[in-house]
């Protein structure tokens, strides 16, 4: 399978991730709880929450790192394949053991560190695909 195949199918998982993540996070606009039904609104958002922000923020970050790796080469998706591997497990591990709220005035909670992760994610995956785009272009 061409490394293009492989970026379509992951980028088609995260859409499908995606659209999951909105259902679990909006379920009176899905129906799977009525527009006046708080309880099973909130327990939704109270069970659901932190999954959804994680695969949500991923996912996204996931999809724009990809769509420069397209159109780079097959060396700098392979080398991104590499460092999202890495980093996913790290983060996901790291979501896990925050808080998941914290009173602190600059504390970091499942949210903040969901959001710092996948910004963080998504700057590093830039780099490394223009990073190998460039090695590429000058051989």
């Amino acid at each position: 399978m061409s490394y293009k195949k492989k970026i379509r199918n992951v980028v088609v998982a995260c859409l499908i991730a995606i659209v999951a993540s909105l259902i679990l996070a909006l379920p009176e606009n899905f129906g799977l709880c009525s527009k006046n039904d708080d309880g099973c609104i909130y327990w939704y958002i109270d069970t659901f929450d932190n999954l959804v922000q994680f695969i949500f923020y991923f996912a996204l970050a996931i999809i724009f790192s990809l769509t420069g790796a397209y159109f780079t080469g097959e060396k700098a998706f392979n080398a991104w394949k590499k460092f999202a591997m890495i980093y996913l497990s790290i983060a996901i591990i790291l979501v896990l053991i925050s808080p998941t709220t914290n009173m602190n005035f600059v504390g970091f909670d499942k949210e903040l560190t969901t959001m710092w992760l996948a910004g963080i994610f998504f700057v590093v995956s830039l780099g490394i695909i223009l990073g190998k785009r460039e090695k590429q272009s000058s051989i």
